[in-house]
């Protein structure tokens, strides 16, 4: 149980040792822990139980010890439950067996825990006249407290940070708060690193764990003292943001978060590149227990990884009405797979030199009890999540073989028809992948030579040797393999040379703008060219229109599939085509035997003209052939020239996106403080100029705040330039905190000054900004011995605000707030003066 009193910050448990408030909360004797200001921060549960509803009453206990301690500075003091005044007798209403009261800086050391740790047991005497009934034990002990197993059971061993553990309690006593008062407000952030099982698989477990290590390094650098961070499983972190005023606070940390994971990673001489998916779910009131608000995280976190059009995404509550309909879609497909809802559908594969049916595409489809006919682009990527794609990719497998073979039986040939069928990466991530694949073909009795496997350019990305073993073992029964979606996934020509493939698939975004687009044009050409060069076939998927068509025949694509040839079939229409293809429809009825005479007789006489034509025509064969020749030598080098130059323009473009992209942080840069990550002076400046010339015509008014940090030549000189830095960094996240609803800037104005510029803001709000940054600094609890104000950081701050005017200028608004500044620091510092002309 925690309890605060004289003070709204809230106890951390960050200021102890791991696991301490945990450990002095588990202990059966009653611990009230006080700071070195007399407030009572933490109450442990048999205190709790002790005191009951007099809680209030500890502003007398507080009082006595404040008698004690009036010249404790850095030592601790274990009172004996006999010293304790008549108060605590009075106090508790039942009986007493054991109490302590630990008193000490709330920057205690682990030396403190060390001292208590070695008391084997305190003597206790006997009680004074007052407290004789209270039947005190004649001895307290204190258990040693292994520090490797509260280390454990609270914090990861890997990066040293918080766990699930340490995170839940804090999210709790964020929720009580938020109940204490309606206006708090804090929010969780859950990262989750994407592809690290890639990272981990391909460098390994030992890169992967200090990939790990310093990301958690670089996620600590963009919060302030108060945040917490946590590690929440194998590459996914949590960080809870206390007392969050606007929400754009939050999604202003997760940019800073993706813009610092975003540098690469130097490990053991490998370059490594991470992106991070971040979820943000906004804490309130509403909330009751800690688990809800993480799964709203979580569920942000999904969001943001489906959609990809952010990296990150603030929770919604239509995201926890898609995750339920998810949910309930995902027990679905687990019944239906069970009693087989699913039906093929077959999309004819063309030859686009014959204009005939050389196979099908397998399309499987989900008939729904309640919903109907569902398209494969609304389970598939479920079933790929689950793990249900591996029981319902060799259903598909067997029924497109059985279905094949039945036809094959019914209207005989078809011997060079190939049925293909689409392969999961999770199925061919299987140890028994061939001998199921064999399996089938047995049960079905359908010849290897009839089916082909479809497989995505990303199933290749893992465990590629193993990958390659099993295809080709499966290529030397016959079946054939095709490579889907090239040129959209990793297309690396390694896999070409690599991997048995028989066919390349060019994706449908190449073929839907073959017709306007000159890149796509050239890159569908080089796909063409490439697979006639490696000895493959090609299949241009998805053509809609007769202009498609004409140019991939153009091209010599070797075959097509889309809705201008045929949409996908049931069975019952495809038997219909089979029949039809198979079928003499040549047949002549012998009775008409005018009407063929009259046919031949017109044949004849076409055949005498087209006689004389020929004459003509064969005095052009020579001319003819050598235009072809020409032709065909022109077309080769105007190939050779189109992919050279595609490929300078490609090389051009990459290079222009890589120097649009440099130009930009470059800008960035240029503009901002490499320390603080606020403005710096260069923008200061540029910005107060702009709103000035703005604000002048509006006449409206424009308020500047100087702050400096009260004797930070002190803290660098007693703690080094590493911690100012860190001091400056946590000074100018708060400063952003209380800015960041305010359209304003903050810079960095020199050393450990800063400046904030307020377009549109009068005099006394100005002020009110600067009384709530002083408090904010002073939150941070950042220590300052030596601080002649104050036990921790503070800041002074100098206020001004003026309506721009042709008798005023910038450089006066800069010189009455430096005024301001220095008549704060002459009334004794930590504080905000505002200046008023006489």
């Amino acid at each position: 149980m925690q309890f605060k009193s004289g003070k709204k910050d809230r106890f951390d448990l960050t200021n102890f040792p791991p696991s301490s408030g945990s450990s002095i909360n588990n202990i059966s004797n009653a611990a009230i822990v006080f700071d070195d200001c007399q407030n009572c921060l933490f109450l442990n549960s048999a205190a709790a139980k002790i005191l009951g509803d007099r809680l209030d009453d500890l502003l007398i206990v507080r009082d006595w010890i404040n008698s004690k301690t009036k010249d404790i500075v850095e030592q601790t003091v274990v009172f004996q439950a006999e010293e304790l005044p008549n108060v605590i007798a009075v106090i508790c209403q039942e009986k007493l067996d054991d109490l302590e009261i630990f008193i000490s800086r709330l920057d205690v050391s682990n030396e403190f825990w060390q001292e208590l740790q070695g008391q084997k047991s305190l003597t206790i005497e006997e009680g004074k006249k007052d407290l004789e009934d209270l039947n005190f034990t004649s001895t307290l002990e204190i258990e040693p407290i292994n520090p490797a197993i509260a280390l454990d059971s609270n914090h990861d061993s890997l990066t040293g940070l918080p766990n699930y553990n340490l995170l839940f309690a804090y999210i709790e006593q964020e929720i009580c708060f938020a109940r204490q008062e309606i206006d708090y407000q804090f929010t969780i952030l859950f990262i989750d690193i994407n592809r690290f099982k890639v990272i981990n698989s391909s460098l390994g477990r030992i890169i992967g764990d200090r990939l790990l290590v310093a990301v958690s390094q670089r996620l600590q650098k963009c919060l302030r003292s108060q945040d917490f961070i946590a590690r929440m499983g194998n590459d996914e972190f949590a960080i809870l943001l206390s007392n969050v005023e606007h929400l754009e606070y939050a999604t202003n940390v997760a940019e800073r978060i993706y813009r610092e994971l975003s540098v690469p990673f130097n490990l053991g001489g490998y370059e490594v590149f991470i992106e991070a998916s971040i979820g943000i779910a906004p804490g309130n009131q509403h909330y009751t227990q800690p688990e809800n608000l993480l799964r709203d995280a979580e569920l942000a976190v999904s969001d943001a990884k489906r959609h990809k059009k952010s990296h990150y995404q603030v929770f919604h509550e239509s995201m926890r009405g898609k995750a339920l309909t998810l949910l309930q879609l995902e027990n679905d497909l687990r019944q239906a797979i069970k009693r087989e809802e699913f039906i093929l559908h077959y999309q004819p594969i063309v030859s686009l030199s014959s204009d005939k049916i050389q196979g099908f595409e397998v399309l499987v489809r989900w008939r729904h009890p309640e919903r109907g006919l569902i398209a494969p682009g609304e389970f598939i990527s479920l079933a790929e999540d689950t793990g249900l794609i591996i029981p319902l990719g060799f259903w598909v497998l067997r029924e497109a073989c059985t279905q094949m073979r039945g036809w094959q039986n019914n209207y005989g040939g078809l011997t060079t028809w190939k049925i293909s069928v689409n392969i999961s990466s999770k199925q061919l991530a299987l140890p028994n992948f061939v001998a199921q694949v064999k399996q089938i073909l047995r049960e079905t009795m359908l010849d290897p030579h009839n089916l082909k496997l479809e497989i995505t350019e990303s199933s290749l990305v893992e465990d590629t040797q193993s990958t390659i073993a099993l295809l080709q073992e499966l290529k030397s029964l016959g079946i054939e393999f095709s490579l889907d979606d090239f040129g959209t996934g990793y297309s690396s020509l390694s896999y070409l040379h690599q991997f048995p493939f028989d066919t390349i698939k060019i994706d449908r975004s190449f073929v839907s703008s073959i017709n306007n687009n000159a890149d796509k044009l050239g890159i569908v050409r080089a796909i063409v060219t490439l697979a006639n060069n490696l000895g493959m076939d090609t299949i241009a998927e998805g053509i809609e229109t007769v202009k498609q068509l004409a140019q991939l025949k153009a091209l010599k694509c070797h075959y097509g599939q889309g809705f201008f040839l045929s949409k996908p079939l049931d069975k019952e229409i495809v038997e219909h085509i089979i029949s039809s293809e198979i079928a003499n429809s040549q047949k002549v009825d012998v009775e008409d035997y005018k009407s063929l005479l009259d046919e031949q007789i017109a044949k004849e006489q076409l055949l005498f003209q087209i006689e004389q034509l020929r004459q003509e025509l064969d005095e052009l064969k020579l001319e003819k052939a050598d235009l072809e020749i020409m032709l065909d030598n022109t077309t080769e080098h105007a190939d050779l020239v189109e992919s050279q130059l595609h490929n300078e323009i490609c090389d051009r473009q990459k290079a222009q996106a890589a120097l649009s992209l440099a130009n930009r942080e470059l800008e960035k840069l240029s503009v901002l403080d490499s320390l603080t990550q606020v403005a710096n002076r260069r923008r200061f400046d540029d910005y107060l100029l702009e709103e000035w010339r703005k604000l002048k015509s509006e006449h409206a008014p424009i308020a500047l705040i100087l702050c400096d940090i009260d004797y930070f030549k002190f803290y660098n000189d007693t703690y080094g330039h590493p911690i100012g830095d860190y001091c400056l960094q946590q000074v100018a996240l708060a400063i952003e905190c209380v800015i960041e609803s305010t359209s304003g800037l903050v810079a960095r104005y020199g050393g450990e000054e800063f400046g904030i510029i307020l377009p549109n803001t009068d005099a006394a709000e100005a002020f009110k900004i600067a009384q709530k940054i002083a408090t904010h600094v002073h939150q941070l609890h950042i220590t300052h011995e030596k601080s002649l104000v104050n036990n921790y950081v503070t800041i002074s701050l100098g206020v001004h605000s003026l309506i721009p005017g042709s008798e005023f200028t910038p450089e006066l608004l800069i010189g009455l707030a430096d005024k301001a500044l220095y008549e704060a620091k002459e009334r004794g510092r930590n504080q905000a003066f505002l200046y008023v002309p006489e």
